[in-house]
């Protein structure tokens, strides 16, 4: 059987001959009741340090815009802290902003999960259906992503890291040919640190009756110490 390699697989390996980034976990941590707000948390070893590190970003789904006061980032700069110690520490820090918005309420479901360690099938499309069932019958989605060179801070220009943005599609599974772009980059926040590749991570869902979206979380190779590193985005989409 062919292997396929995804575009950040790719941008991870050929980062640097010699030196790899680190590669971030992520966990869904779900929706508030009304779906206006979703959360996530992403978290792993620093490269270069071994710092254990975790992070959780609170998403506004009606504005795409994180909630204030997050993203609610933890470094643990000690060498024999766990992973599991920043992640309790950054829930601790995010525990207001998640109570306040009842998230997790919602717990939302993990419908489809592609991640870096996945070898084969397409690498720019994602099959998915919205509710978990036995039985088949509609919504069956088909989300595609595309990139393409972007503007990129200063910083990026000197190290020469082409910068790409990227751009979501979305489609009922019957009319593949009818996909419609629901998200492209206007524009690379800094916060993105030179990316230069992407790929679809997964798909969550919101509980059968809520009308809030369906989360597509994006990975995302950028600039780290000692190479690429892989980091998660969620963009809130409506089918």
């Amino acid at each position: 059987m062919k292997l396929q390699l995804s575009a950040i697989a790719l941008a991870l390996l050929t980062a640097s001959a010699a030196y790899a980034g680190d590669v971030a976990e992520m966990r869904p941590l779900g929706f508030s009741p009304d779906g206006k707000f979703f959360a996530f948390e992403q978290f792993g070893e620093q490269d270069g340090s071994g710092f254990a590190y975790a992070e959780i970003q609170v998403i506004d789904t009606e504005t795409d815009q994180y909630v204030p006061g997050t993203p609610v980032s933890v470094l643990i700069r000690r060498e024999e802290a766990s992973i599991g110690e920043a992640r309790r520490e950054s829930l601790k820090q995010a525990k207001a902003i998640l109570d306040e918005r009842k998230i997790g309420d919602d717990p939302g479901y993990l419908v489809a999960m592609t991640p870096i360690g996945e070898l084969a099938g397409k690498v720019d499309e994602l099959r998915y259906q919205a509710v978990p069932s036995f039985y088949v019958s509609e919504g069956v989605y088909r989300v595609s992503i595309e990139d393409f060179e972007a503007k990129g801070e200063d910083l990026c220009v000197n190290l020469n890291v082409n910068v790409r943005g990227f751009a979501l599609s979305i489609a009922d599974d019957a009319k593949p040919e009818a996909r419609r772009e629901v998200y492209r980059d206007k524009s690379i926040p800094k916060s993105r640190n030179c990316p230069s590749a992407y790929a679809i991570g997964g798909v969550v869902t919101p509980g059968y009756r809520s009308n809030g979206p369906h989360m597509i979380m994006v990975q995302m190779a950028t600039l780290g110490f000692e190479g690429n590193n892989l980091r998660w985005l969620a963009v809130p989409v409506k089918p």
